[in-house]
Protein backbone atom coordinates (compact mmCIF):
# COMPACT_ATOMS: atom_id res chain seq x y z
CA UNK A 1 0.00 0.00 0.00
CA UNK A 2 1.41 3.06 -1.12
CA UNK A 3 1.37 6.18 1.40
CA UNK A 4 -0.31 9.45 0.05
CA UNK A 5 3.37 10.93 -1.06
CA UNK A 6 3.26 12.26 -4.63
CA UNK A 7 7.42 12.69 -4.46
CA UNK A 8 9.96 12.57 -2.16
CA UNK A 9 9.55 16.05 -1.05
CA UNK A 10 6.15 15.34 0.55
CA UNK A 11 8.16 11.98 2.08
CA UNK A 12 10.50 13.93 3.09
CA UNK A 13 8.38 16.79 4.68
CA UNK A 14 5.87 14.55 6.43
CA UNK A 15 8.40 12.39 7.95
CA UNK A 16 11.09 15.71 8.57
CA UNK A 17 9.33 17.05 12.24
CA UNK A 18 9.54 13.55 13.83
CA UNK A 19 12.87 12.45 12.45
CA UNK A 20 14.12 15.87 13.80
CA UNK A 21 12.48 15.20 17.19
CA UNK A 22 14.14 11.96 17.39
CA UNK A 23 17.49 12.22 16.11
CA UNK A 24 18.14 15.29 18.04
CA UNK A 25 17.03 12.62 21.86
CA UNK A 26 19.62 10.27 20.07
CA UNK A 27 21.98 13.03 18.96
CA UNK A 28 22.47 11.92 15.73
CA UNK A 29 21.34 13.75 12.36
CA UNK A 30 17.58 13.47 11.13
CA UNK A 31 19.46 12.92 7.67
CA UNK A 32 19.68 9.31 8.97
CA UNK A 33 16.51 8.62 9.75
CA UNK A 34 15.21 10.21 7.05
CA UNK A 35 17.70 7.98 4.60
CA UNK A 36 16.45 4.56 6.23
CA UNK A 37 12.44 5.03 5.86
CA UNK A 38 13.59 6.14 2.48
CA UNK A 39 15.26 3.06 2.12
CA UNK A 40 12.76 0.75 3.21
CA UNK A 41 10.19 2.06 1.66
CA UNK A 42 11.03 3.37 -1.50
CA UNK A 43 10.56 6.74 -0.50
CA UNK A 44 7.07 6.09 0.95
CA UNK A 45 6.21 4.32 -2.22
CA UNK A 46 6.25 1.12 -0.30
CA UNK A 47 4.59 1.34 3.02
CA UNK A 48 3.42 -2.06 4.27
CA UNK A 49 0.12 -2.36 4.84
CA UNK A 50 -1.28 -3.06 8.55
CA UNK A 51 -3.93 -5.46 9.86
CA UNK A 52 -6.91 -3.52 8.62
CA UNK A 53 -5.63 -2.79 5.81
CA UNK A 54 -4.37 0.91 5.93
CA UNK A 55 -0.58 1.84 6.75
CA UNK A 56 1.27 0.29 9.34
CA UNK A 57 3.51 3.14 9.50
CA UNK A 58 6.29 1.05 9.79
CA UNK A 59 9.12 3.17 7.38
CA UNK A 60 11.87 1.03 9.17
CA UNK A 61 11.14 -2.32 8.69
CA UNK A 62 11.79 -3.15 12.02
CA UNK A 63 9.98 -6.77 12.68
CA UNK A 64 7.76 -8.03 15.85
CA UNK A 65 9.72 -10.04 17.78
CA UNK A 66 8.55 -12.29 21.25
CA UNK A 67 8.74 -8.97 23.30
CA UNK A 68 6.73 -6.30 20.97
CA UNK A 69 3.38 -6.29 22.16
CA UNK A 70 1.81 -4.23 19.66
CA UNK A 71 -0.22 -4.85 16.30
CA UNK A 72 1.83 -6.85 14.10
CA UNK A 73 1.69 -7.52 10.02
CA UNK A 74 2.65 -10.25 8.35
CA UNK A 75 5.04 -9.55 4.82
CA UNK A 76 6.62 -11.29 2.68
CA UNK A 77 10.28 -10.27 2.79
CA UNK A 78 13.94 -11.09 1.16
CA UNK A 79 16.40 -11.72 3.46
CA UNK A 80 19.89 -12.60 3.03
CA UNK A 81 21.02 -15.46 4.96
CA UNK A 82 25.16 -16.38 4.39
CA UNK A 83 24.82 -14.12 1.20
CA UNK A 84 22.16 -16.04 -0.36
CA UNK A 85 18.60 -14.03 -0.62
CA UNK A 86 16.15 -16.42 1.11
CA UNK A 87 12.33 -15.03 0.70
CA UNK A 88 11.03 -15.46 3.88
CA UNK A 89 7.23 -14.47 5.30
CA UNK A 90 7.84 -12.19 8.70
CA UNK A 91 5.85 -10.52 11.71
CA UNK A 92 6.68 -6.82 11.48
CA UNK A 93 5.70 -4.16 14.06
CA UNK A 94 2.43 -2.15 13.15
CA UNK A 95 1.66 1.40 14.68
CA UNK A 96 -0.95 3.84 14.70
CA UNK A 97 0.81 6.89 13.43
CA UNK A 98 3.78 8.17 11.77
CA UNK A 99 5.06 9.57 15.00
CA UNK A 100 4.75 6.36 17.01
CA UNK A 101 7.08 4.53 14.22
CA UNK A 102 9.64 6.95 14.20
CA UNK A 103 9.57 7.34 18.45
CA UNK A 104 9.76 3.34 18.32
CA UNK A 105 12.79 3.33 15.83
CA UNK A 106 14.27 5.98 18.39
CA UNK A 107 13.55 3.27 21.21
CA UNK A 108 14.25 0.26 19.52
CA UNK A 109 18.30 1.73 18.59
CA UNK A 110 18.85 3.55 21.82
CA UNK A 111 17.94 0.14 23.37
CA UNK A 112 19.92 -2.56 21.84
CA UNK A 113 23.40 -2.33 23.04
CA UNK A 114 24.44 -3.87 19.61
CA UNK A 115 23.37 0.07 17.88
CA UNK A 116 25.61 2.04 20.46
CA UNK A 117 28.10 1.86 18.34
CA UNK A 118 26.11 2.98 15.80
CA UNK A 119 25.03 6.02 17.51
CA UNK A 120 28.11 6.88 18.61
CA UNK A 121 29.28 7.91 15.35
CA UNK A 122 27.15 11.09 16.36
CA UNK A 123 26.07 13.21 13.33
CA UNK A 124 27.80 11.59 11.00
CA UNK A 125 25.02 10.01 9.32
CA UNK A 126 27.29 8.00 6.91
CA UNK A 127 29.41 6.55 9.60
CA UNK A 128 25.86 5.69 11.58
CA UNK A 129 24.13 4.35 8.98
CA UNK A 130 27.26 2.03 8.29
CA UNK A 131 27.73 0.53 11.84
CA UNK A 132 24.05 0.14 11.80
CA UNK A 133 24.34 -2.11 9.24
CA UNK A 134 27.81 -3.67 10.78
CA UNK A 135 25.95 -4.69 13.97
CA UNK A 136 23.00 -6.24 11.93
CA UNK A 137 20.49 -3.80 11.57
CA UNK A 138 19.43 -5.58 8.35
CA UNK A 139 20.41 -8.55 6.52
CA UNK A 140 21.44 -7.31 3.07
CA UNK A 141 25.17 -6.99 3.12
CA UNK A 142 24.74 -3.39 0.54
CA UNK A 143 22.89 -1.87 3.37
CA UNK A 144 25.65 0.72 4.23
CA UNK A 145 26.13 1.14 0.98
CA UNK A 146 23.06 2.00 -0.20
CA UNK A 147 22.77 4.30 2.78
CA UNK A 148 25.51 6.33 1.73
CA UNK A 149 24.18 6.49 -1.59
CA UNK A 150 20.88 7.86 -0.36
CA UNK A 151 23.02 10.18 1.98
CA UNK A 152 25.23 11.52 -1.17
CA UNK A 153 22.43 11.69 -3.88
CA UNK A 154 20.44 14.49 -5.49
CA UNK A 155 17.43 13.12 -4.45
CA UNK A 156 17.21 13.57 -0.73
CA UNK A 157 19.46 17.02 -0.96
CA UNK A 158 16.50 18.23 -3.31
CA UNK A 159 13.92 16.96 -1.17
CA UNK A 160 15.63 18.75 2.04
CA UNK A 161 15.69 21.76 0.62
CA UNK A 162 12.22 21.46 -1.08
CA UNK A 163 10.87 20.47 2.78
CA UNK A 164 12.70 23.63 3.82
CA UNK A 165 14.21 20.87 6.57
CA UNK A 166 16.53 22.90 8.55
CA UNK A 167 16.99 21.34 11.64
CA UNK A 168 15.54 22.55 14.80
CA UNK A 169 17.96 23.62 17.49
CA UNK A 170 17.53 23.64 20.94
Amino acid sequence: TAWPYGNRESFVGTLWPHANRVAKSLGIAPEAIVSIAALETGWGQSVMPGPDGRSSHNLFGIKADAKWTGARVMMPTLEYENGVAVKKTEAFRAYGSLAEAVDDFGRFVRGNPRYHQALAAGRDSERFGQALADAGYATDPAYGRKLAAILRGQPLQTALKSADAAPITG
